[in-house]
């Protein structure tokens, strides 16, 4: 497992699922020329998913998201 914690605001658990979609955006405020696009997520939980594992994304108490990488221990030629 790989844990990334960020200091932001979180996400609503509403919109969790949401961020994996194609070209979706939690910040409609910020400038798609220096944004990104909104495929970060969905490319990282699609490479993750191929090889077994997954991708989790929970609220930390404290303040900000962490995302739980699960990979599995396994090689695919196995």
């Amino acid at each position: 497992m790989i844990i990334i914690d960020d200091n932001g605001p979180g996400i609503p658990q509403d919109r969790r699922e949401d961020v994996f979609k194609p070209f979706y955006r939690l910040e409609s405020s910020r400038n798609w020329e220096t944004g990104g696009t909104g495929l970060g997520m969905t490319v990282a939980r699609t490479i993750v998913r191929a090889t077994g594992g997954d991708i989790r994304l929970n609220n930390r108490a404290e303040g900000g998201l962490r995302v739980e990488v699960y990979l599995p221990t396994h090689s695919l030629q196995e």
